[in-house]
């Protein structure tokens, strides 16, 4: 039976703005799985995050139109928060910002995704979070029924107690609200997607034009040039002790020549939970700010609960994966 599924995402990578393209491939992997049956893909929406809001909306309706998303899923995306509503995550881009500010906040995601929870018609639905959780923490305040979500699935979060991820960082006070909800939520983690890369071999086999993901080929090979310079020793890190010696997650062989998919893992980790092992779950913290956010920048993990959780109350509780079976491309 197909997955019920909303997709909420920050697709840049038809942008200069955009830090990378695997929210694009992403949305691409969601809809050629809803052809599949393996989910049903019932709503898309769209925050700032990679990008702008002011970006990352004309992103998703240009991949959508290209990709035929309007007929294949028969949905089409929903604005949301942008970054007057978040902490934009990298330096040069905050500079951007205050030059030439984003676009106005929608509450029409956040708003949408509450409709939906509240579907008495509907079963519940599972969320998956590819961007920053800005748009379903303001659903939360503006009433969402938690009977009518099945699993919330959080693209971002950090194991070791080191710096969070983009996501997470964009809007740590949305991640908290989240995270304590009682709500049933996994978090594919920083180490969980360093398993895997994107490198030159994969691209060879995309076949253009005939294939949507061709319109993504150039920010593909320019994160596949700048990201095992720029972000992916940074990665490795995390995944190995003082000693360089690997540690409980195995780097990507790859990484020092791809690219990390982020967005894919996490989509797949929904889709695909057999390809993943050592589900775990772990009662996690995300400090509060006394003068406002952000003061701090991380995530700890207060109590393992191991692979078996009673279910009674998810509030600060996550699942997560601790290891892909597979490398995905190299």
């Amino acid at each position: 039976m197909a997955i019920p599924l909303w997709l909420d995402a920050d697709p840049s990578g038809l942008f200069w703005s955009g830090l990378d393209c695997d929210d694009d491939l992403a949305l691409l992997v969601a809809l050629a799985l809803h052809k599949r049956r393996s989910v049903d893909l019932q709503g898309l929406s769209i925050c700032g995050g990679n990008a702008p809001l002011k970006h990352t909306w004309r992103d998703a309706r240009a991949l959508w139109e290209h990709a035929d998303g309007f007929n294949v899923a028969n949905i089409a995306p929903i604005k949301g928060y942008g970054w007057r509503s978040m902490r934009v995550g990298v330096g040069l881009l905050r500079f951007y910002n205050g030059i030439v500010p984003d676009s106005k906040d929608s509450q029409d995601a956040s708003k949408a995704i509450v409709d939906r929870s509240r579907d008495k018609t509907l079963g519940p639905i599972n969320v998956l979070m590819l961007g920053p959780p800005t748009n379903l923490a303001k659903a939360l305040d503006l009433g969402l029924d938690p009977a009518g979500i099945s699993h919330v699935y959080l693209m971002g979060g950090e194991l070791t107690g080191q710096t969070l991820d983009l996501n997470f960082r964009s809007d740590r006070g949305g991640a908290r609200a989240i995270v304590e909800s009682d709500i049933p939520k996994t978090i594919i983690s920083i180490q969980a997607c360093a398993q895997t890369a994107v490198a030159e071999s994969f691209l060879e086999r995309i076949r253009c034009p005939s294939m949507a993901a061709c319109a993504l080929l150039p920010k593909m090979r320019q994160q596949i040039r700048l990201m095992p310079k720029f972000v992916n020793p940074a990665v490795v890190k995390r995944l190995i002790d003082e000693q360089g010696n690997v540690g409980r997650w195995t780097p990507s062989p790859s990484l020092d020549r791809g690219f990390i998919p982020w967005d894919i893992v996490a989509l797949l980790a929904l889709s695909h939970e057999e390809e993943f092992a050592e589900w775990e779950y772990h009662r996690v913290r995300i400090a509060p700010c006394d003068q406002g956010e952000p003061c701090d920048e991380t995530m700890d993990i207060v109590e393992d609960y191991g692979n078996s959780f009673d279910g009674k109350n998810w509030s600060g509780v996550v699942r997560t994966p601790h290891r892909s079976k597979y490398s995905l491309v190299n």
